[in-house]
């Protein structure tokens, strides 16, 4: 066995460790909403607290803790504009870093499936900006889930960060949500539809130019089959 498949497993089993760590203990509690926001909140007058904040979102993207704890602190703390901003920054940076460890430690992995692996490899390949850009727009798929996924399965890095640069834009949504709810001028089913009509809306718009494209190849088809 190499060294760096050595490191590969090192590195996937630490991630393992602190992920069942968080998840399977009393330290899940700590991960929430309030808790995330109440410890941000303390650096709202400092110049270093957004750095902070983009910090602890990069790395809790990197072990799986839900992007929307710290997403709600951002707006909630410094209003939708600036803390959409900083969630979107953090959301990048995490995003990414979780991309390569997945495609570090999953190098090779889809080729011991042989055939099958070699297919999805290159209709990842061939499609990977336009699918992962569609996915992220869909509401409730883990953003976690997507990051390593999309390394594993060998999503170009370009594709990655353009489809999570578009994808993480409902973050201000998000943002603009969380201030209105701690504010108490919206209710949690109003900033959910607002959520929801904005992922889907963008998806709309991602989707929209190639259902074009698909009825006009019908349309053009459709007469000459006639004649």
């Amino acid at each position: 066995m190499s060294r760096r498949t050595l490191v590969r497993i090192a590195v996937a089993a630490v991630l393992i460790a602190v992920i069942a760590g968080i998840y399977f203990s009393p330290l899940r509690a700590e991960f929430t909403r309030d808790n995330i926001r109440h410890r941000v909140e303390s650096l709202r007058g400092t110049w270093y607290g957004p750095l902070v904040l983009i910090g602890l979102y990069a790395v809790g993207c990197i072990f799986a803790i839900p992007a929307t704890v710290f997403v709600f602190a951002a707006g909630f703390i410094w209003g939708w504009m600036l803390g959409g901003a900083y969630a979107w920054i953090g959301g990048m940076l995490g995003a990414t870093a979780s991309f390569l460890v997945a495609r570090f430690v999953g190098e090779g992995l889809l080729d011991r499936f042989g055939y099958v692996g070699r297919t999805v490899a290159k209709r990842v390949d061939h499609a990977g900006f336009r699918s992962l850009l569609v996915l992220r727009l869909i509401p409730g798929i883990p953003f976690a889930v997507l990051n390593y996924g999309a390394g594993v399965a060998g999503v170009r890095l370009v594709d990655f960060v353009g489809a999570t640069a578009i994808g993480l834009l409902p973050t201000f949504v998000f943002a603009y949500c969380a201030d209105a709810l701690f504010n108490g001028t919206m209710s949690e089913g109003d900033a959910l539809k607002r959520v929801v009509i904005a992922c889907l809306s963008l998806l709309g718009l991602v989707l929209l130019p190639q259902l074009i494209k698909r009825f006009t190849r019908r349309a053009e088809i459709t007469p000459s089959a006639e004649s």
